[in-house]
């Protein structure tokens, strides 16, 4: 029973770091500059306005691939002409999240979004995957295999002494 229970263990500590919320990239090019950001797909607004938008205050935000700044970032619905706020940029466009303000889940994929007569191309992609290697998973494999071999001669030990 102790031997399942270290292995379980051992094996929950292996996978918990692969474990993680969703996390996606808005790419956002338009005017000669390229915005970056990143998102939880499912973030908790820091406030909400039913039917309007939502906010996500102080997020950092890269600008041509430099640190920018940080600023609180708006998405709106559709019945506020949708899109996104942030920096001096008010994009309208889509409505590029579904659910409800106080609980949005964004959509991912390719919009086009305008500001006055400029248009901006807007990508929500997720961030790539952050396995480990093969050799790196063997690697632990063996480690783990190594600790729970030895702990269980001395659970074994100790039961028959």
């Amino acid at each position: 029973m102790r031997f399942s229970q270290a292995f379980g263990l051992t094996l929950a500590l292996l996978v918990a770091p692969l474990a993680k919320a969703d996390t996606l990239d808005f790419t956002i090019t338009g005017q000669g500059s390229t915005y970056t950001f990143s998102l939880p797909s499912n973030p908790l607004p820091d406030l909400s306005v039913n039917g309007v938008y939502f906010r996500l205050d102080n997020q950092p935000i890269n600008i041509d691939n430099q640190f920018g700044e940080t600023s609180d970032i708006r998405f709106f619905n559709t019945f506020a002409a949708g899109g996104v706020s942030f920096l001096s940029l008010v994009l309208g466009g889509p409505q590029l999240y579904t659910g409800t303000e106080a609980m949005p889940t964004f959509l991912t994929g390719q919009f086009t979004l305008t500001q006055d007569l400029a248009t901006y191309s807007l990508t929500i992609a997720p961030q790539p995957s952050r396995v480990p290697e093969p050799a790196t998973l063997l690697l632990v494999s063996t480690g783990a295999i190594a600790t729970l071999r030895s702990l269980r001669r001395r659970i074994d030990h100790d039961l028959y002494s």
